[in-house]
Parts: structure tokens; sequence; C-alpha cells
């Protein structure tokens, strides 16, 4: 079925015109439909639960914070609200407040209803294990999960992967038992943020419950956000004390699942986590 049918059998809706949008994953574009309004979808020939799941992600965190309305998913496309970026003085300040009253979200155990995608790469999430300890979740869905990928591709060398096995014993010092699971949007760089008139719209989610100081993990490694961002979430709602030293802990996994997706680039500042956490 073309992208066309699929709209209309969505929407119920013509496609006057399509444009291409460059995403990296999927085939996307912004089309104009027979009533004049604008819609954007992504594509798969390869039909897939994935896309109906960032649909669900999506409303999921519209309840608290602004994501384009999801208008119809299914295994082939999800298609979205087109939102038109403008500049928005308030931006950083806003996406702060956002994330703060997201991170209020909370559920009785770590992960989520399904799996899902961080990047190219699975993201397991434990579902129906009912697990309440954070470190245990960590280590075991996250951690291990992109170092057993990265031995297995070999972009790791039997020296570093045993380095990064040692971290597990560093865990119980630098995660609290008392860590709740908050809802978190789960792949936070700037990218994934469009600057609306009056206020962002947060994309391209990688969501699940979990330690909500992992959601900062990005926002240091790629830049994009500001002083003005890390201050109005913590006016909102205060980061615990020995974030500092929990933050490599953090970027490891981004990091780790760069290294897996993009190649050996990556790997000085996956060791780099590692000397901070393991010294």
């Amino acid at each position: 079925m073309s992208i066309e049918a699929h709209i209309e059998q969505h929407l119920g809706l013509g496609v006057i015109s399509k444009q291409s949008v460059s995403t990296g994953l999927f085939s996307a574009y912004q089309v104009t439909l027979s009533d004049g309004s604008s819609a954007f979808i992504k594509y798969q020939s390869n039909p897939n639960e994935q896309l109906i799941n960032e649909g669900n992600e999506l409303s999921l965190l519209g309840e608290t914070i602004h994501t384009p309305a999801v208008l119809g998913s299914c295994e082939y496309c999800l298609i979205l609200e087109w939102i038109d970026v403008s500049h928005n003085p308030n931006m950083q300040s806003q996406m702060g407040l956002a994330l703060a009253k997201l991170h209020q979200n909370t559920s009785d155990y770590f992960g989520f209803e399904f799996d899902n995608k961080i990047g190219q790469t699975s993201q397991i999430n434990g579902v129906g294990q009912n697990i309440n300890n954070w470190a245990d979740f960590y280590w075991q869905y996250r951690l291990l999960h992109q170092i057993t990928l990265a031995n297995k591709n070999r972009l790791i060398t039997p020296t570093d992967y045993q380095q990064l096995l040692n971290i597990k014993s560093k865990l119980p010092y630098l995660l609290s038992e008392d860590i709740k699971p908050a809802l978190l949007h789960g792949d936070l760089w700037s990218g994934n943020v469009l600057s609306g008139n009056k206020h962002p719209y947060f994309i391209d989610t990688a969501s699940y419950y979990g330690h909500r100081e992992i959601d900062f993990a990005l926002t240091f490694m790629f830049g994009g956000f500001g002083d003005d961002f890390y201050q109005s979430y913590n006016d909102l709602y205060p980061l615990e004390r020995g974030f500092n030293e929990r933050k490599p802990l953090y970027m490891l996994y981004h990091y780790l699942n760069h290294l897996n997706i993009f190649g050996s680039g990556y790997h000085a500042n996956v060791m780099s986590c590692v000397r901070q956490l393991l010294d």
C-alpha cells in the first residue's frame, strides 16, 4: 500500500503533495492534505510494531508535555501533526519546566509495557518483570545489554570488556535503593525537541520508567541545552545530591549505544566514562 493510501485510510483525506524530510531511520515526509492542512508521516516498508509503539509513547508523554498529536499509526506508518518550527526566546526554560513535570509521573516498577528502540538499537524494558530496584534494572537491561553488543561486535578489547563488567560493583555505592521510577523521554538530545511558537514539542522518544537523571545524559554530550534549561528544571524539581558523580554512569549508556551504532569513533568516550567510574 502506498503512503497516499495509508494516509487516506487513516485520515480519510487525499494527499495533494509530499516533500521528503530527513530523519535518518525512516522514510519521512511533510504532506499537504486535501483539506489544506499539513501532516508528518514516517513510513517503513517492513511491518513491525515500532511506529505503533512510538505513537503510544508520544500520546503518553503528551498527557503532560507537548508532543505532536498522533493522527494515526499502524505497522507501516506513523502520522503526526505537522509542527512549524519558529524562534522562541523562552525555549530553554520551557524545556526544563516541561521535563520536570514529565518526571513527576511515576510507576510502581522500572521498565515499560513494551520493548522499544534507542536509535537503531533494541531497548529491552523488562516487560512483565516487575523490577523495583533501579540498580538491578539499569545493569541488566541498559549497561549489560550494550556491553554485550559491543563485545559481540568486537568494538571493545577483552580488557575493556572486563573493565566495563567491573562497573557493576560500583552501582550499590552510586545508586540508592530509594530511586523511584519516573517517566522518561529516553532519547533527549537537542534534535529531538522542536521549537514551537509558544512552547517546545518533544519527538522521537525512547520512553520507559527509570531514574530521572538519565534523561540528562545526552544533554551534556552533544550540546543544545543552556543554563536556563537546567535552572528551570531544578527550580521546579531539584536533582538529588551526587548527580555529578552519577553523570558519567548515565552518559556511559548513551556512549555505548553510539559505539554500537556508529563504531569506534565513540570508543574513547566510553572508556573515559569507565575511568571516571572506576578510579
